[in-house]
């Protein structure tokens, strides 16, 4: 029996560390011919095994935090009608699964599947997630492998910023000075993340893909018109120009993304995500490459972040994609 790989959809991945214009990069890929998208699998199995598992990291303060948060928000009336309609919209979109079943395995069989009329399989996800289980990735399938970066001095501010949010997001932040982004993120190895994609990056070039690559989220975000023709001419995906607008409905989102209620539906709602999700095009950065909102004052904690990444960031900007 010959081989009918070539047959089979391009499995695409787009490995990242947080804040780097991905849900943006996730929406416009998700309007391309013959193409599908999948949001975050393997990091909603990361969150089934810290976030919400009743034994990460017992005893540690932060973790046991993010708990009581969830017991708190979770007997609210608004938070419980908030998820009450999530799940009424999920349940209207077969391509949206329960949490529940994201396990390593179960994502790498969905990933092995075939996608009928399909060409194309984009999977964005978090390096952090897949650092240890790399048994979970598809096998037997054509597999490429992408890096989306950004500078480390505009994503942990963003992140401290995400993180601010995320232990009252129908309330007041915790206020900046008081914020720890590792502390309020204890399911993310936050001080490691670029170290984190830059060992995977290493792995996949040597085991997988020599030929990765790598595109800087501030580049695509300031040419998305020469950026984007340039990614998917690599990729072997035919371009067109129509790719740099795309429709701004959130409905959209839903009825196209793959993944969880989590990352489909409510990413629409959650202050980190929502303006990605209702976006038309790529916007253009705000301010100079590393550089964050001038209100968003870098703190001790956020220098140390900065500091232990740029190494490794360094080294996979030179070899980005220009």
């Amino acid at each position: 029996m010959g081989d009918d790989r070539n047959t089979k959809p391009l499995r695409v991945f787009l490995w990242i560390v947080p804040r780097v214009n991905s849900t943006a990069m996730t929406k416009c890929l998700s309007f391309m011919d013959d193409t599908v998208v999948w949001m975050e699998p393997y990091m909603t199995c990361r969150l089934n095994e810290t976030m919400y598992n009743p034994d990460f990291k017992k005893g540690d303060p932060a973790a046991e935090k993010m708990r009581e948060n969830f017991a708190r928000l979770n007997k609210m009336e608004e938070v419980i009608t908030f998820m009450t309609e999530m799940d009424r919209k999920a349940k209207e979109h077969d391509n949206i699964f329960e949490q529940e079943v994201f396990l390593f395995p179960w994502v790498k069989t969905q990933l092995e599947a075939d996608e009928p009329g399909k060409k194309y399989i984009f999977i964005k996800d978090q390096a952090c997630a897949i650092n240890e289980h790399l048994e979970s990735l598809p096998e037997n399938v054509p597999t490429r492998h992408c890096f989306l970066i950004r500078h480390p001095g505009e994503v942990y501010p963003s992140l401290k910023n995400m993180a601010a949010h995320s232990s009252n997001p129908l309330g007041k932040p915790v206020p900046w000075d008081e914020c720890h982004a590792a502390n309020e993120l204890p399911y993310l190895p936050v001080e490691d993340l670029f170290k984190i994609q830059y060992e995977l990056w290493k792995y996949v070039k040597e085991h997988l893909d020599p030929d990765t690559i790598i595109l800087d989220g501030h580049d695509l975000a300031s040419n998305p018109d020469v950026m984007l023709p340039k990614f998917l001419e690599k990729l072997g995906v035919p371009y067109k120009e129509s790719y740099l607008q795309w429709p701004g409905d959130e409905e959209l989102v839903f009825s196209s993304w793959k993944g969880s209620v989590q990352t489909v539906i409510m990413a629409a709602q959650m202050i980190a995500t929502s303006r990605a999700v209702q976006s038309t095009q790529f916007d253009p950065p705000r301010n100079k490459r590393g550089f964050s909102k001038p209100e968003w004052k870098i703190t001790d904690e956020l220098k140390q972040f900065v500091e232990k990444s740029l190494p490794y960031y360094e080294e996979m900007f030179a070899n980005r994609l220009i």
